[in-house]
Parts: C-alpha cells; structure tokens; sequence
C-alpha cells in the first residue's frame, strides 16, 4: 500500500511537470506563432530615430533630444529598446530603456524601463502612425526625477532605411 501510494504521488507530480511545462511551451510559442501567422496589420519593427528641441516649455526650457528606437514585432505586440539623449544649457546625459507595448489600429502605446535599475526615471508614449508608415508621431511622458513630476513632450521618429 506505501509502494502506490509513493508511486501515485510521484506519478502526480510528474504528471504536474508535463502539463506545467505543455502550458508554457503553448503560450510562449505556439499562440505568438498563430497571431503572427494570421496578423495582416502593418509591420512597424526596425530602427526608428528622432531628433526633437522644445522652447516655451518651462519644465524642459532649451531641451534638445536624439532618439533612437529599435522595435520587434509579433503580431499586435512590440518589445525592444529605445536611446534617449538629453541637451540643454546645464547637462547632458544618455538613457537606455528597454521598451514593451503594442499596436492597434495605428496607434502605439509603449512603455519604457530603464535597463540600470538604479535609474528612476520612466515613461511611456502614444504615437500614432503617419507618412504611409514611415513617421511616428505623439507625445512622450516621462518622470522628471529633480522636479518629481510628469513631464510631456512631443516626439517624432522617422523610420530608418535599410
């Protein structure tokens, strides 16, 4: 009676690890492949890149920027990383940030973690897509770690060519 019952428990918990393992396997491969294999919507994965200088904003006065984009696409949904150069009259600096998000009928809602953890500034952005596909355009939110609050701004991106 202890032999089936040992036998049963391993039986389950083997039994555990397949179903577990069958899950994961299904969800991290088998539906991203079947939503990319139907996807019909635009393809917006590649490098993307920016340059933007706003005046008449308080919070950001004489703030220039050069960004750099990089998405990869499965179906609706978008990861990769973004480049992010900040200048003005009192420092400059670079922030790398890894970006997760998706796209819907054009519009693409990202957003963005630092890659050093020790950093605490994030944001995320709405961008619509223009120019036939090859601009990006709306606003991006971020946190202002000095000020302690929200600060948008506009950007564009325009599509890099291969």
């Amino acid at each position: 009676m202890l032999n089936e019952g040992l036998v049963g428990i391993v039986a389950g918990i083997i039994t555990t690890w397949i179903l577990f393992i069958g899950k994961e396997f299904w969800e991290s491969r088998v539906v991203p492949y079947l939503q990319e294999l139907r996807y019909q919507g635009v393809k917006i994965d590649g490098a993307w890149s920016g340059y933007t200088k706003v005046e008449g904003q308080e919070a950001v006065e004489g703030f220039e920027s050069d960004t750099r984009l990089f998405l990869v696409q499965s179906a609706h949904k978008l990861t990769g990383s973004f480049t992010f150069t900040f200048k003005n009259s009192k420092k400059n600096f670079t922030l790398d940030f890894n970006v997760s998000g998706y796209m819907w009928e054009g519009y693409i809602t990202l957003n963005f973690l630092p890659k050093d953890r020790r950093i605490t500034s994030y944001g995320t952005t709405l961008l619509k897509l223009h120019d036939g596909g090859h601009s990006l355009l709306g606003q991006w939110c971020f946190r202002d770690v000095e000020a302690e609050k929200v600060i948008s701004i506009p950007m564009s991106l325009g599509r890099e060519m291969k």
